[in-house]
């Protein structure tokens, strides 16, 4: 959420790259492009942008883009069951009301712009690492996460709270790109190891970008 394409792509000042392994998903393996968010470049017309494909009916503005004016589908509703860890603000609007999701976000309070919010991140993936380690002890569990039409949606703020706090040239938000790339380099070896199918499909992207205002 909030990442911007030159910080994800850009050398830093030692020229070494941000996200060294989405990078070389990219050079070795992955499809890839600069995503165009448009305006209004709000988290939720975003969201519904890469989940449902379309831009959303301007009227969801005037509910706080909190609410749906219009029902739509989405990939999640085709889904055979959706599992979501992330944002109160954006998690329980496509998955509260979804009756095949497994779903937590965590209190609003935790976004503290005073501090580095990329922790907010990393709780997203623990929160997905725990629900894994317990499937291994729970049958019902694991039987539901080997089959088939399985989405994973894991929403990482962090990069979205700390480009408004810090602004995105700022040190702090630099290093939120490492913690992304991080993220997905352990997410994709997670999956890997437990489904041992190569079956899984990846989509790394953002929902808009962050001005350097």
């Amino acid at each position: 959420d909030g990442l911007r394409a030159d910080k994800f792509y850009e050398p830093d000042s030692e020229g070494n790259y941000r996200a060294p392994f989405l990078r070389s998903v990219i050079q070795n393996q992955g499809c890839w492009g600069v995503s165009h968010a448009r305006p209004p470049t709000e988290s939720r017309p975003g969201h519904v942008a890469i989940i449902a494909g379309f831009y959303e009916d301007p009227s969801a503005v005037t509910k706080g883009w909190k609410a749906n004016p219009v029902e739509f589908d989405s990939v999640f509703n085709q889904s055979r069951h959706t599992i979501s860890f992330g944002s109160p603000d954006i998690v329980p609007i496509f998955c509260g009301a979804l009756p095949h999701s497994t779903w937590n976000s965590y209190p609003h309070d935790f976004e503290d712009f005073a501090t580095d919010a990329s922790f907010l991140d990393e709780w997203s993936f623990d929160q997905f690492q725990s629900l894994l380690n317990r499937s291994n002890e729970d049958p019902k569990l694991r039987k539901l996460l080997l089959q088939d039409k399985l989405v994973i949606f894991l929403h990482l703020l962090g990069c979205d709270s700390n480009g408004h706090a810090h602004r995105p040239f700022s040190s702090i938000y630099l290093n939120n790109v490492k913690v992304v790339d991080h993220i997905a380099k352990r997410m994709y070896f997670l999956l890997e190891d437990y489904f041992k199918d190569n079956r899984t499909a990846y989509i790394f992207t953002a929902d808009h970008g962050m001005s350097d205002k």
